[in-house]
């Protein structure tokens, strides 16, 4: 038989890069101020301010994120309009050892990102589950025979340093924490500026 093809269809973009520099101790520090002022979660702490990226300590990472959403933009999403996409809310989530972060979504949100401050990247990952809500049939599946299409969830290690993107309506979690150091990260959510949709097919919505 002739090598067959497996196209991969309408797959869920995970953007995955890095920090071009370490996070300086002014940043740092403020980090760790951040976590006298946090309320509880589901699993886990995060900071009250949920506007965390307009503080002036951040200034130049949200430059960086800033840059990030207009490449995930121009390389994913890539729009006719002239459109942006910008940050709306963000804030720090602090997970210590045997804490987790619960199963959920982003509404009201384009794409969502998680930079990450501390991560042990032997211990730490993030994990997102398939859309697809009913399997017509559930086989069981060797450990070691997991792949891209047969999985309903799937895991990347994350690590210091290290920003990942996703659209807002992918669900994911974090499972119990292991290892002995605080999981800090920052979560952020984006809309579009500008107009979408198509004035002559009656579609346009000007943000």
């Amino acid at each position: 038989m002739k090598e067959p093809i497996i196209n991969n269809l309408f797959p869920t973009p995970i953007y995955m890069t890095n920090m071009d520099r370490p996070f300086t101790k002014q940043e740092l520090k403020f980090v760790e101020e951040q976590k006298k002022h946090c309320t509880k979660n589901q699993g886990n702490i995060n900071t009250k301010d949920n506007y965390i990226l307009n503080r002036k300590e951040f200034k130049n990472i949200k430059k960086f994120l800033d840059a990030a959403c207009k490449d995930y933009l121009e390389r994913i999403i890539c729009p006719k309009n002239n459109i942006e996409l910008y940050i709306t809310q963000s804030w720090l989530n602090y997970t210590e050892e045997n804490q987790y972060h619960h199963r959920h979504e982003h509404p009201n949100s384009v794409v969502s990102g998680v930079l990450y401050f501390d991560s042990d990247k032997d211990k730490d990952m993030i994990k997102f589950f398939s859309h697809v809500k009913y399997q017509q049939i559930k086989p069981e599946i060797e450990d070691d025979k997991y792949n891209l299409w047969n999985s309903s969830s799937w895991w990347f290690a994350v690590e210091t340093g290290q920003l990942v993107m996703f659209p807002s309506s992918t669900t994911h979690q974090v499972d119990t924490k292991k290892g002995n150091n605080t999981r800090v990260s920052l979560a952020f959510n984006t809309f579009y500026k500008g107009a979408v949709g198509s004035n002559y097919s009656l579609t346009e919505l000007i943000l």
